[in-house]
C-alpha cells in the first residue's frame, strides 16, 4: 500500500517525454478496464438467462472482480493526487460517491445466492443497475475527468508504477508477470463483436 508520503510526492510538478507517455499509457489502460467491463456486459445481455446460465454467472464474478480492482486503483492512487493538482476537484468529489454506490451494489451482488430463484432474480436485478450505472459513470469520467488529468502535471511516472504494483496485488499476482489484468480480463473481450450495437441500446455513443 503506497504511503502517504508516496500520495503527496505524485502531484511534484513533472513534464518531459516519459511523464507524458506514463500519464498516456495508465489513461488508456483504465479505459482499457471500462472496455473490458462493457464488452463482458455486453456478452451477459446476450446469452440466454436458462441456457447459458453457468457463463452469465462467470461474467458476473469476472465484472464484480473488475470493477472491484479498478475502483480501488482510482480511489487509492489516482483520485488523492488528481485532487491535490486540480483547482475544480467537483468531479473528483462526485466520482468518489459513485463508486460509494458501486461498492454498496457489488458487495450486495457478493452476498446472494444464483442458485436460490427468488436471489437469483434480485442478483440479476442489481446486476443490470450495477452495470448501467457503471456505464454513466464511465461515459462522464472519460468525458469530462480524463481531459482535465491530461492537462494535469502529476507525479505519472510514479503513478503508473504505483499502479502496477497495486494492481498486482489487488489480483494476487507478481507485478513481473506481464499484463496485470490477465488472461480472465482478455477473455471477456472475445467473440463480442456486436458490443457497439448492445452498447448503444444502453445509452453509450
Amino acid at each position: 500500500m503506497p504511503t502517504p508520503q508516496s500520495v503527496s510526492s505524485r502531484t511534484a510538478r513533472k513534464s518531459g517525454r516519459p511523464a507524458s507517455k506514463a500519464r498516456n499509457e495508465l489513461l488508456a489502460e483504465l479505459k482499457d478496464d471500462h472496455q473490458r467491463v462493457k464488452k463482458a456486459y455486453s456478452k451477459y445481455r446476450r446469452l440466454d438467462a436458462q441456457e447459458d446460465a453457468e457463463t452469465r454467472q462467470e461474467l458476473v464474478q469476472l465484472i464484480l472482480d473488475e470493477l472491484s480492482v479498478h475502483a480501488r486503483l482510482e480511489e487509492e492512487l489516482l483520485y488523492p493526487a488528481a485532487k491535490e493538482e486540480l483547482a475544480d476537484c467537483s468531479q473528483i468529489d462526485e466520482a468518489e460517491v459513485e463508486h460509494e454506490m458501486l461498492h454498496l451494489l457489488i458487495g450486495q451482488l457478493r452476498e446472494l445466492d444464483p442458485e436460490d430463484e427468488a436471489q437469483e432474480a434480485q442478483q440479476q436485478a442489481r446486476f443490470t443497475v450495477l452495470c448501467e450505472y457503471t456505464l454513466h459513470h464511465v461515459k462522464e469520467e472519460e468525458r469530462d475527468m480524463f481531459p482535465q488529468l491530461m492537462k494535469a502535471k502529476l507525479d505519472w511516472l510514479g503513478l503508473a508504477r504505483d499502479f502496477k504494483a497495486r494492481r498486482a496485488e489487488l489480483k494476487g499476482e507478481s507485478p513481473d508477470q506481464g499484463d496485470p489484468r490477465g488472461a480472465r480480463g482478455r477473455q471477456a473481450g472475445d467473440d463480442t463483436g456486436d458490443d457497439e450495437e448492445a452498447m448503444a441500446s444502453s445509452g453509450e455513443a
